[in-house]
């Protein structure tokens, strides 16, 4: 069937005002894991480096050669963050 041959009334609207379909709330520290193009490695960047603290073993952004690695780096930066008292939970 050609797309001519839809009435108008069988294609669905979406207003302007309609809220875009929720993906829920973000948790965790960390922001989504990705891995750069040009070189492989896999980046993640914490979500809220405002609350990174004084400690200066704590980072920002973690840089690894496979997710494994990173996911090791997240957690080890999450227990550093316990002990310097910092909010770690996943919300």
């Amino acid at each position: 069937m050609s797309l001519s041959s839809h009435r108008s009334s069988d294609i669905p609207h979406i207003d302007a005002a309609d809220p875009l379909p929720g993906a829920g709330e973000r948790v965790g520290r960390w922001a989504e894991p990705y891995q750069r193009a040009e070189t492989e490695m896999w980046v993640v960047h914490l979500r809220l480096p405002e609350l990174l603290g004084d400690d200066v073993r704590l980072v920002d952004t973690l840089t690894a050669t496979n997710r494994e690695t990173l996911s090791a780096l997240m957690e080890q930066q999450d227990a550093l963050a316990a002990d310097a008292g910092l909010r770690v939970s996943e919300t």
